[in-house]
């Protein structure tokens, strides 16, 4: 008797596929800095700059008016988060001001399942 090779690709696959909780950007921003950004299932996406702490739920998808396509996520503080996928581009737009500033990526990772970011912070979470 053998296994499928469907079957047996599972059964050898499996123990190797590696569990994570969702992925990650560091972004170094004028105003902020230090920004980490995590995107996690169910469309949820935190922002995390010192002793802050924001989430959003879902991004929303558009194209500028010269057809470039873009995410924005926005956040429970009001400020959004802007995404270009063709140059790999980085905006956040404060909710006090109208004009985005441009961040720079530090680094990206995938959060393993056993080592999710957790807020520790005691100041309020929607400053």
């Amino acid at each position: 008797m053998s296994l499928s090779p469907i079957l047996l690709f599972i059964f050898l696959a499996f123990p190797f596929s590696a569990a994570y909780a969702g992925e990650a950007v560091r972004l170094d921003c004028l105003t902020r800095q230090n920004v980490l950004i995590s995107f996690f299932k169910y469309h949820l996406t935190t922002m995390q700059w010192g002793k802050h702490f924001q989430i959003a739920s879902g991004a929303h998808k558009d194209r500028t008016q010269s057809g470039a396509r873009y995410k924005t996520w926005s956040f429970r503080n009001g400020d959004d988060l802007v995404f270009f996928p063709k140059n790999e581009r980085w905006f956040i737009i404060y909710s006090d001001q109208q004009k985005p500033e441009r961040c720079r990526v530090e680094e990206s990772f995938t959060w393993p399942v056993v080592s999710l970011p957790r807020y520790s912070g005691k100041e309020d979470a929607l400053s």
